[in-house]
C-alpha cells in the first residue's frame, strides 16, 4: 500500500512539475503578447502627441507667417510712399526752377521799350528752358516706363557704330568733338538693339561732355565669362575730366548730376535697361578719365 501512495505521489508530483511547466510557457507566450501591445500603445501614444505638437506648431508657424507677410506689405508700402515723396519733391524742384525762369522772361517780354537783342536774349531762354522740360518729361517717363527688351542677335561693332551717330546728333553743342577710337571691337550680344542703342549713346554723349577741350574717348570689347555663359563688356574709356567718390558712387542714382542742364536720369535709365538683359553697369574713374563698362550676356 505504502508503495503504490508513494507511486500516486510520485506521479502526482510529475504531473504538477509537467503542468507548472506547461503553465509557464503558456504565460511566458501571452506576457510576451502584452508586452508588445503596450510598447505599441506606448508608441502610438508618443507618435499621437508628437502629431498634436507638431499640428500646434504648424498653426504658429502659419499665423506668425501671415504676421510677417502684413508687416512686410506695410513696410513695402511705406517705402514706396517714401519714394513717391521723394520723387515728388525732387520732380518739383526740376520743374520749379526752369517755370520760374520761364516766367520771368515772359514777365521781360511783356515790358515796354524792350530792345531787339534783349528779347532775342529773352526768348532763347523761354526755347532752353522749354526744352529742359521736355527732356525732363522724356526722361522721366523712360524711367518709369517698364523695360521689356525683344531680344535679337546683335554685332557689338554696327551697335556701337550707330549709337555713337546718334550721340553726336545729342552733344552737337559742344565746340570740339573728340576722336573715338573702336577698333577694338568684337563680339555679338543678345539684346534689344533700340534699348541698347540708347544706353550706348548715353554714356559716348556724358563721355564727350566730359571732354569739352577735346580728347579721345576709345570704345573696345572683350568676351568674358557670365556665370556659366559667356559675355560680352564693352568699355568707354575717355580722358576728360574724371569723377570723384562721391560723384562716382552716386552716377547712377535718380536725378544725381553735376550739370546745369542735366536731369539727372540718364544713367539711371542706362542701369535699368542693362539690368533688364541680366547685366551690369561699372564705373571706374581717375584725373585722367573715366571707364564706363557694361557687361551683357553673349549671344
Amino acid at each position: 500500500t505504502c508503495a503504490v501512495a508513494l507511486t500516486v505521489l510520485g506521479w502526482t508530483h510529475d504531473i504538477a512539475i509537467r503542468g507548472f511547466g506547461i503553465g509557464c510557457v503558456y504565460m511566458t507566450e501571452h506576457l510576451s503578447s502584452l508586452g508588445g501591445l503596450l510598447v505599441s500603445y506606448l508608441l502610438l501614444h508618443r507618435f499621437a502627441l508628437t502629431a498634436t505638437t507638431l499640428t500646434t506648431r504648424t498653426l504658429e508657424l502659419r499665423h506668425r507667417y501671415d504676421e510677417l507677410q502684413h508687416v512686410q506689405g506695410e513696410l513695402v508700402r511705406k517705402e514706396q510712399l517714401a519714394a513717391v515723396g521723394e520723387l515728388s519733391a525732387v520732380i518739383a524742384h526740376e520743374v520749379r526752377n526752369p517755370l520760374a525762369v520761364l516766367k520771368t522772361a515772359a514777365a521781360g517780354l511783356r515790358k515796354d521799350g524792350i530792345g531787339l537783342e534783349d528779347r532775342g536774349t529773352l526768348l532763347g531762354v523761354l526755347d532752353e528752358e522749354t526744352d529742359r522740360l521736355n527732356r525732363l518729361v522724356r526722361d522721366l517717363l523712360a524711367y518709369a516706363r517698364p523695360v521689356e527688351p525683344q531680344l535679337a542677335d546683335i554685332s557689338v561693332d554696327e551697335l556701337v557704330s550707330r549709337s555713337i551717330d546718334a550721340a553726336r546728333s545729342i552733344v552737337a553743342s559742344v565746340g570740339h568733338e573728340p576722336d573715338i577710337d573702336t577698333s577694338g571691337l568684337t563680339g555679338r550680344v543678345r539684346g534689344d538693339k533700340d534699348l541698347l542703342e540708347r544706353v550706348i549713346a548715353q554714356i559716348v554723349s556724358n563721355a564727350i561732355e566730359a571732354m569739352p577741350d577735346g580728347g579721345t574717348l576709345t570704345v573696345r570689347s572683350e568676351v568674358i565669362p557670365m556665370g556659366s555663359e559667356s559675355g560680352v563688356a564693352i568699355h568707354f574709356e575717355d580722358t576728360g575730366e574724371g569723377m570723384d567718390t562721391l560723384v562716382r558712387e552716386r552716377a547712377v542714382d535718380p536725378f544725381f548730376t553735376t550739370r546745369p542742364t542735366g536731369t539727372g536720369l540718364g544713367l539711371a535709365i542706362v542701369e535699368r535697361i542693362v539690368k533688364a538683359h541680366g547685366g551690369t553697369v561699372e564705373i571706374q574713374s581717375s584725373d585722367h578719365g573715366s571707364t564706363v563698362s557694361v557687361l551683357l550676356p553673349g549671344h
